[in-house]
């Protein structure tokens, strides 16, 4: 009997000793797996002013490392709040949407944006003022003077046509092109030639600002030679000769220009200037107007963005320019932040100076 009972007792005890085994690797896998921290939410407080039955966007941040965080609204605040995102996750920061749609009734409303997350929660403090008659305030923010410009095609920046040029033992005729190119950043520039007689055996050379870009025997046709963009000055020459070599030296050589034309094309110039709102003029935020005084060529067509956001595209008035934002072309509401870009750029090729730069941002006052 004592035989048989040692092999049980062994048994029971090597079960209880696998199961704590078990037991102490699941609790070292739980304590060493990192937990989640709560989400963080910025701003802490938002005041909104509104008219009955309008609708506004709110924009805040939550900042963390988050998975299936849950937005939710408490109090009054929730009859009036919807979340297009919900259940998300969050890899550092993230710009979240609220839409509050006001009542047709007046008064005060006020509540809590929570958001949950699996380490906990934070929220925002949310008051609602629905009212007949809101008062507008604004504050003037100059801008700098400032120039777009779009030149997708080739412009001619110099020509010269119907010369010659050669070289003999006694003789010699160069051509020269000096060109100056406007203040602008340089995509491409090269030299078109069109040459209608060529004679003898020397080379074509030209130089810009004395350094040799081109030396070749050429025939009757057209050369397109690229010119070195770093190679440009303020005051620039072009010089078209012809060099003989050897024997040739004694010969006369000639090459017959039709036309010589500098092409230059140069990159479209956009603009962009950052506008700073504190919390109050977001939460309170009626519109924005830019104004500003013109000098155009071409009359291009213009694209201005807030954040990303179209607001305008279309040509602008001939010399004095006002526009009005206060949604999108789609007629969403702006999204605003502390810092936000607003980006004027060309869609047809043109030149236009703004100066005399104002921007209002036009907010409800208390």
């Amino acid at each position: 009997m004592l035989s048989q009972a040692q092999p049980t007792v062994r048994d029971e005890f090597a079960f209880v000793l696998l199961a704590a085994l078990i037991f102490i690797a699941i609790m070292l896998v739980y304590w060493t797996t990192p937990q989640e921290f709560p989400p963080s939410l910025e701003p802490k407080v938002i005041s909104v002013r509104m008219l009955p039955n309008t609708q506004k966007i709110l924009t805040f941040k939550v900042t963390g490392n988050l998975t299936a965080v849950n937005l939710d609204a408490n109090g009054t605040l929730s009859q009036l709040i919807s979340f297009p995102e919900n259940n998300f996750n969050v890899y550092g920061e993230k710009e979240v949407r609220a839409i509050l749609k006001s009542p047709v009734s007046y008064g005060k409303y006020e509540g809590y944006i929570i958001a949950k997350g699996k380490g906990g929660e934070d929220c925002i403090k949310v008051t609602v003022y629905v009212s007949s008659n809101l008062s507008l305030t604004y504050r003037s923010i100059p801008v700098e003077d400032f120039r777009i410009y779009n030149y997708g095609s080739e412009r001619v920046v110099e020509s010269k046509y119907d010369f010659v040029v050669e070289r003999s033992l006694f003789s010699s005729k160069e051509a020269k092109l000096i060109f100056k190119l406007e203040n602008m950043e340089i995509e491409e520039l090269k030299l078109k030639l069109a040459i209608s007689d060529a004679k003898g055996s020397g080379y074509l050379v030209v130089r810009l600002n004395g350094n040799t870009v081109f030396r070749k025997k050429v025939v009757e046709g057209f050369e397109e030679i690229a010119l070195n963009v770093s190679d440009i000055r303020e005051l620039n020459f072009i010089t078209i000769g012809v060099e003989n070599e050897g024997f040739g030296i004694f010969f006369k050589t000639s090459y017959s220009v039709y036309e010589a034309k500098v092409m230059a094309r140069y990159k479209s110039s956009p603009y962009s200037f950052e506008l700073y709102l504190p919390q109050k003029e977001i939460d309170d935020f009626h519109s924005l107007e830019f104004s500003s005084t013109l000098v155009q060529q071409n009359y291009p067509s213009v694209e201005i963005k807030v954040n990303n956001q179209k607001v305008f595209i279309g040509k602008l008035p001939i010399s004095v320019f006002k526009l009005n934002i206060s949604k999108d072309l789609l007629g969403n509401e702006l999204l605003l932040y502390p810092k936000n870009n607003i980006s004027f750029s060309l869609l047809t090729e043109g030149e236009i100076y703004f100066s005399n730069n104002i921007i209002k941002v036009y907010s409800y006052a208390n």
